[in-house]
């Protein structure tokens, strides 16, 4: 995919004088230095100095959505213009030089231990383009969806690879961003030890819970709402869990849709999963319908059945870090002591 690598700054007349007054060199030294056998071989091993300058100024030639576009061929300081590639980047041991936030809520908790040295450049939305700028990074990630529009403003701060993936799949997603590092193997025994961990959890909640349904919410815009189960959702996808019947909810041709508390003994699942985004006033709308007394008469009220996550994690972490630690969630709400 890639071609081989260039240099930056090409000088070609010094460079021609230079290699020539090394040549004769080599022949003088390699004269005085001839063995018994007429050998006239010498070894020279560059310093560490001139091996770390040349691998900072290599660059390849990669196809994007923008065209062919020179990058780093070891990049050093990489930006992230979308919040998955901060899990994409640490997964593969690259720790984000900067990084936008989710919604501007800082980073997320399930990363922020790994991204001390991280510099924050305001959220995924609006972007602060004069904090990247005084970051100096020499690769920017970007996604065609948020930056498309200033994406030539971006490109003047540093080479920008434009992604259009958001509709791919997660996993798909995560090798794109391995191949521009030269990680694939890395990627593919990443996703591998991913699915083998999926199998094992889903047998283990299988013969936990093996009738039991479950009913996928969150609370968002002070609102309760039910998320129509389907095969891209952890819960019910990959793990394999029974959803709560929803015959009766028209969901609106929309994957999610707002409901009142009222048509929670209508789903009366023995397992609720709430994912709550940030904010006071979601909280209180949470309160609010867990005093009710719908509330306290639900099946998985009573047994303790409820789990609430955290929505930076669950809707946002779709990355191989926040994939798994969904499982490890979701394993721990129904196996406490494994």
């Amino acid at each position: 995919m890639f071609p081989s690598t260039q240099k930056f700054n090409h000088k070609f007349n010094l460079g021609v004088i230079g290699l020539l007054g090394v040549l004769m060199l080599g022949l003088i030294v390699g004269c005085s230095n001839s063995g018994n056998n007429g050998s006239s071989a010498v070894a020279v091993t560059p310093s560490p100095a001139a091996a770390n300058s040349a691998e900072n100024t290599e660059t390849r030639m990669i196809s994007t959505i923008k065209g062919d576009i020179e990058i780093p061929a070891h990049p050093k300081k990489v930006a992230g213009m979308l919040y998955v590639f901060a899990d994409h980047l640490l997964a593969l041991g690259i720790e984000p030089h900067a990084m936008v936030t989710y919604n501007d809520l800082g980073f997320p908790e399930y990363l922020a231990d790994q991204m001390k040295d991280t510099i924050a450049i305001g959220s995924g939305e609006a972007p602060n383009l004069e904090a990247l700028l005084e970051a100096e990074p020499d690769l920017i990630l970007a996604s065609k969806t948020l930056n498309e529009a200033n994406y030539e403003q971006l490109s003047r701060i540093a080479p920008t690879i434009l992604f259009d993936n958001e509709n791919e799949e997660d996993w798909t997603r995560f090798r794109q961003t391995a191949e521009i590092f030269g990680k694939e193997a890395e990627a593919d025994q990443i996703h591998a030890d991913y699915e083998a961990k999926i199998a094992k959890v889903r047998d283990e909640l299988a013969a936990a819970a093996p009738n039991e349904t479950v009913a996928y919410m969150r609370i968002q815009d002070k609102q309760l709402q039910l998320i129509q189960p389907g095969d891209n959702f952890t819960l019910f996808g990959p793990l394999g869990l029974t959803p709560a019947s929803t015959d009766d909810i028209d969901f609106k041709d929309s994957w999610n849709v707002a409901i009142s508390e009222e048509v929670l003994p209508e789903l009366n699942p023995d397992r609720m999963f709430i994912i709550l985004r940030p904010g006071d006033s979601n909280q209180t709308a949470l309160d609010n319908i867990m005093s009710t007394s719908i509330w306290t008469n639900l099946t998985a009220v009573r047994n303790k059945h409820v789990y609430i996550g955290d929505a930076n994690l669950w809707f946002a972490g779709y990355g191989p870090i926040g994939l798994s630690k969904v499982i490890d969630e979701i394993s721990g709400a129904y196996l406490p002591e494994s």
